[in-house]
């Protein structure tokens, strides 16, 4: 059970920083929300996904992948493509169906990766993909304890892939710290989480000097600036939701990246952005069964936490590990001209079915995905 697990942590110190109450509740190995089942994305668990609306995602994925590394190919011989936590296996069974029926060359100088430091979810990938093992690798051994660092989530050496390296609502789904206004001391408290003997509450942690420099430098590494005259009016209670995870992992995979390209889709803002009225809450979300829940520190493991990625810190790291910031764009524009570019190859037409253009639609819709979604990509240019 995960919340005698979160009670013993929590026991250390009488309280729990909210970034690790969530990977506990999210990733402890068993118990955490994404080792529940295989079908948590879809109409039968709590959310939807690009993965789950039907194939045409990793079609239009694969189009581009393949549009991207065909010239890599002919110089450097074997590319990769690098998938972040892969779930189930069902959008990397997709990409590389589409990889074999369309750019068979290609697909022979391919090796997909999949970067998943869970043992359980490793065994729903190689179920789904048993018919590609002889492409398809795990990278680093998985972890039999809540991965609290990158080593589990990035086992890749740096300069070691040419080719792409792309996660679907991973960096959302990190944990994040949870930063509050406190025009008392002048500067950011933060949440926490308790107990009251019944059920986990929130709690202001203690503040030192030293916590406040270091929340301040946190802010710093997100791009998020709070000049004197907001700080003047900012109302108590102003929160931040900043996930120092999801930096991380990207500064990692920005350092794999011999040549290619980093992307990602998901949920998220600029820096400027979180810091309008009507984000004083924060953008952290529970959903159970496709509905919001009121608390996200109820039912631990049994429901979706998830927070809004900052894209002005993913740019901010990943230009200072020698990318190039390419396009951040809502993703209907971004999968609308890949659509494109497929049909200007098949004589001005898309060889879809009824199915796929439904699917179309709903990934590109702003009432559905097109519009939530955001597209961000970074690359590594090739010396000259």
């Amino acid at each position: 059970m995960l919340v005698p697990t979160l009670l013993e942590d929590l026991q250390r110190h009488g309280w729990l920083r909210f970034d690790q109450f969530m990977a506990r509740a999210l990733y402890c190995p068993g118990s955490g929300y994404y080792e529940q089942k295989p079908d948590n994305p879809g109409r039968h668990g709590d959310y939807y996904t690009n993965v789950s609306v039907g194939p045409l995602f990793a079609e239009l994925l694969a189009f581009q992948l393949a549009n991207w590394l065909e010239p890599l190919a002919e110089r450097a011989g074997t590319v990769f493509c690098v998938e972040a936590a892969a779930h189930d296996g069902r959008l990397a069974r997709e990409v590389l169906k589409w990889f074999a029926a369309h750019r068979p060359d290609l697909s022979r100088r391919l090796r997909y990766l999949i970067l998943e430091p869970s043992a359980r979810r490793r065994s729903w990938q190689m179920a789904t993909l048993q018919a590609w093992r002889h492409q398809v690798e795990w990278p680093g051994s998985p972890t039999e304890h809540c991965p609290a660092n990158q080593d589990a989530w990035m086992p890749l050496s740096p300069q070691s892939i040419r080719g792409a390296i792309f996660s679907n609502e991973l960096l959302d789904a990190f944990p994040v710290r949870r930063l509050c206004w406190n025009p008392r001391i002048g500067s950011w408290s933060e949440w926490g989480v308790g107990w009251d003997g019944h059920r986990f509450v929130w709690i202001l942690l203690p503040d030192s000097p030293e916590a406040q420099q270091e929340r301040e430098g946190l802010l710093d590494k997100f791009g998020i600036e709070v000049p004197p005259a907001l700080r003047a009016v900012l109302p108590e209670g102003f929160t931040l939701d900043l996930s120092p995870s999801a930096l991380d992992w990207w500064a990692r995979a920005a350092q794999s990246l011999a040549e290619g390209w980093l992307l990602t889709f998901d949920y998220g803002l600029s820096a400027e952005e979180v810091l309008q009225p009507h984000r004083r809450a924060g953008t952290l979300r529970a959903y159970y069964r496709h509905h919001l829940a009121p608390d996200p520190l109820a039912q631990p493991g049994q429901q979706d936490l998830t927070a809004h990625v900052i894209f002005t810190g993913l740019r901010r790291t990943g230009e200072a590990a020698g990318l190039t910031t390419v396009l951040h764009e809502p993703q209907a524009r971004f999968l609308v001209r890949v659509a494109r570019q497929w049909a200007e190859a098949h004589q001005g037409r898309l060889p879809w079915d009824r199915a796929r253009l439904r699917q179309f639609q709903t990934l590109v819709h702003p009432e559905h995905f097109g519009r939530a979604f955001q597209v961000f990509i970074q690359k590594r240019l090739a010396e000259t």
